[in-house]
């Protein structure tokens, strides 16, 4: 998920999917220009994890490990 999406934004997303019932993961890639407070609020909407931009290949690497292992 991002802050910058062009229907709705990450927040609002992660929030409609989990009161779907959606339980797979989601992880947020906020722009480096989103403050603490908003990487919160997108915790709180629902996000396993978020992960700050750029994302490195060693962080990428390990998200897919991660991802790999709940499936």
């Amino acid at each position: 998920m991002s802050s910058i999406m062009p229907i709705m934004d990450g927040i609002e997303a992660s929030k409609k999917l989990r009161s779907m019932g959606i339980t797979t993961m989601i992880v947020g890639m906020p722009t480096q220009s989103d403050n603490e407070e908003y990487r919160k609020e997108f915790m709180e909407a629902g996000l396993d994890k978020c992960y700050e931009q750029p994302l490195t290949m060693e962080t990428f690497q390990s998200l897919i490990e991660k991802v790999s292992n709940k499936v």
